[in-house]
């Protein structure tokens, strides 16, 4: 209902995609070469691969020219990771500092937090999900 409520609030705008011309999508993006116009969802994630592979991007660990996020290679400057070998890095890194979950014990997870309940450990995205999740359903018990 939420989406398309601003998919109805951008048509009602007059907001059309420069590329395609469509005038429903979930997000709009604003245009670098042309200001005052936007790209839909899917012309935005085209355009970025066209950007990358026009500039000669390459990823440095699997060598594709094609992923919708490149991110910056700490350990090769001017180098890049496409978004899965970037994903595949931080469960290696995670993995060779011995990086385990206080929670659940997993040691794949791609993103850690710092665990207030044992200072020093951490915990898994997905654990601190749930504990969020966990802390918000008492505190709206204890409203009520």
């Amino acid at each position: 209902c939420y989406e398309k409520n601003l998919l109805d609030v951008a048509a009602a705008a007059g907001r059309t995609c420069v590329e395609c011309g469509t005038d429903t999508t979930g997000m709009w993006f604003n245009c670098k070469d042309k200001p005052g116009t936007k790209f839909c969802v899917s012309c935005y994630q085209k355009n970025q691969l066209d950007v990358a592979a026009a500039a000669g991007t390459t990823c440095v660990k699997c060598a594709t020219d094609t992923t919708i996020k490149w991110y910056s290679c700490k350990d090769e400057p001017g180098t890049k990771f496409c978004m899965s070998c970037y994903q595949k890095n931080l469960l290696d890194v995670a993995a060779a500092a011995g990086t385990t979950c206080e929670k659940c014990g997993t040691d794949t997870a791609s993103r850690w937090y710092g665990w207030k309940g044992k200072p020093g450990t951490k915990i898994c995205m997905s654990c601190y999900d749930k504990n969020r999740s966990e802390k918000k359903k008492a505190a709206r018990a204890k409203e009520t």
